[in-house]
């Protein structure tokens, strides 16, 4: 099994997120309690959300998050439109993808939610991807890490040094990180089962009447649990999922009348769902060949004429066949000449071709009617980089970072423009911020000095020297957490 999965296997374990878990009988359902806003005298919000802030900058070292601005702000969407829709939030979320084909999502401390490629591959409707990120925000809303903490520390002691020493051992060595991990948790599996099956029932309900407030079809969580556990019943080798946290009929039957409760909406999946999956089909996952998606381009429902059209498109330009992208494209691009997803692909196709002014005009008429909107801003900051219009690129991702301060790839792109403008200073200022994020902190200390050594402006070494002191506090906190 790849490194990766060890980790995020071990990740879910150490948080106690799951996805799917045993659950007890259906009668049990009124008697949950609502335990969300209890374990506040274990662990403030605010120390909760330091762990979070410091896992997450390891996550980004470590784990092969997915930097694709389209993607993002489509993930991102479905899911503040979940929590919008929920109660005890107490803090803002982030969402993230992992290109990983296993079926799998998971949730930590301070609202961090990660979500596989593979999973929106599995899911046939965007309610079914929506009720499993519901599910992981249900997770958080409820305090449940912090309630597993405090219930384990009342038998054994736990450390949260131990917790992410495993995890991170266990990127380099799986079977010594499981190994950890359980050693730190010092619990027997009956416990855990017990606990956890609180936790996913709770999940479950609340999770359910966050994505029927959103406006998706509540009926999306038995459909995708359903399915999953029927498909994988017999085969020796099920989705990490499963074999971690199995599926019982008895969950299913839970979730499905449930569903039949709830007022129940007649949904239909949004034309970008299908082509965020076209997307991740075409350059992450590789789900399908491109004959296959050739059959979807023909088929008589418009939706799979999309994906398929799409993905090809993608394919062709990946392969350097600009041209023949440009033209599969074009239908597509014509019909929806707003479409964000049609316009990245749209921007690399020019790019490829030399065709700079034209780049630019079509995102400069983007920008002025959606300023600042992440896709429109990252691609047109890029093209203006690549047109050698540097201090373009400068001015819109400076402003940019304005509003997304924590957004690595515009940081990684407004550092490639300070370098080609042989802004010394201002590059090695901008690195030192993404390596912050990564959780490099020594790093990017070092390339603070390096910045300051690189200019003779007081007030630019003054500002400077002020970072270099919040992010020596920062590192100490990062260490004082563990």
């Amino acid at each position: 099994m790849p490194a990766i999965s060890q980790f995020l296997t071990s990740l879910l374990t150490a948080m106690v997120l799951t996805i799917a878990c045993t659950t007890a009988a259906a009668q049990e359902h009124n008697r949950l309690p609502q335990i969300g806003t209890t374990g506040a005298s274990f662990m403030s919000i605010e120390r909760e959300q330091l762990i979070g802030d410091f896992y997450m900058r390891q996550v980004r070292a470590r784990a092969p998050i997915i930097a694709d601005p389209v993607l993002d702000s489509y993930l991102t969407e479905i899911g503040q439109s979940l929590v919008r829709n929920a109660d005890n939030v107490r803090y803002p979320f982030n969402f993230f993808w992992i290109n990983n084909s296993e079926i799998n999502a998971f949730a930590f401390m301070g609202g961090y939610v990660g979500v596989h490629t593979g999973l929106i591959q599995e899911a046939h409707t965007e309610s079914e991807l929506a009720a499993v990120i519901g599910h992981e925000v249900a997770h958080v809303t409820q305090r449940h890490i912090v309630r597993r903490m405090q219930e384990q520390q009342r038998n054994v002691p736990m450390t949260i040094a131990g917790i992410v020493g495993s995890i991170l051992l266990g990127m380099a060595s799986p079977e010594a990180g499981a190994a950890g991990l359980y050693t730190t948790l010092g619990m027997s599996n009956q416990s855990q089962i017990n606990y956890t099956r609180l936790y996913e029932q709770e999940a479950d309900r609340i999770g359910m009447g966050v994505l029927a407030d959103a406006g998706y079809d509540p009926a999306g969580v038995p459909s995708f649990f359903g399915r999953l556990a029927e498909k994988y019943r017999y085969v020796s080798k099920p989705p990490e999922m499963l074999m971690t946290h199995p599926l019982p009929e008895s969950r299913i039957a839970d979730t499905r009348a449930r569903a039949e409760n709830m007022r129940q909406v007649n949904v239909t999946s949004s034309l970008e769902f299908f082509l965020a999956k076209a997307r991740i089909d075409a350059r992450y996952t590789k789900a399908n060949t491109n004959s296959e998606l050739q059959q979807h381009a023909q088929s008589d429902d418009p939706m799979m004429q999309f994906y398929g059209q799409y993905a090809l498109a993608i394919r062709a330009l990946d392969d350097g066949k600009a041209q023949q992208a440009e033209q599969i494209l074009a239908p597509l691009l014509n019909a929806d000449p707003r479409n964000r997803f049609f316009l990245d692909v749209q921007t690399d196709i020019l790019l490829a071709q030399e065709r700079y002014s034209d780049a630019l005009d079509m995102l400069n008429n983007a920008y002025q009617r959606s300023p600042n909107e992440p896709v429109i801003t990252l691609n047109y900051a890029n093209a203006a980089m690549e047109a050698g219009e540097t201090q373009r690129s400068i001015e819109l991702l400076r402003h940019f970072l304005l509003e997304n301060k924590n957004h690595v790839l515009a940081l990684d792109l407004l550092t490639s423009a300070y370098e080609k403008s042989a802004s010394r200073a201002a590059m090695y200022e901008t690195r030192a911020e993404a390596l912050a994020l990564r959780g490099n902190f020594k790093l990017a200390i070092d390339q603070l000095h390096t910045a300051h050594n690189h200019t003779d402006n007081d007030i630019t070494q003054k500002r400077l020297n002020a970072r270099i002191d919040q992010l020596r506090i920062q590192q100490q906190r990062a260490e004082d957490v563990m």
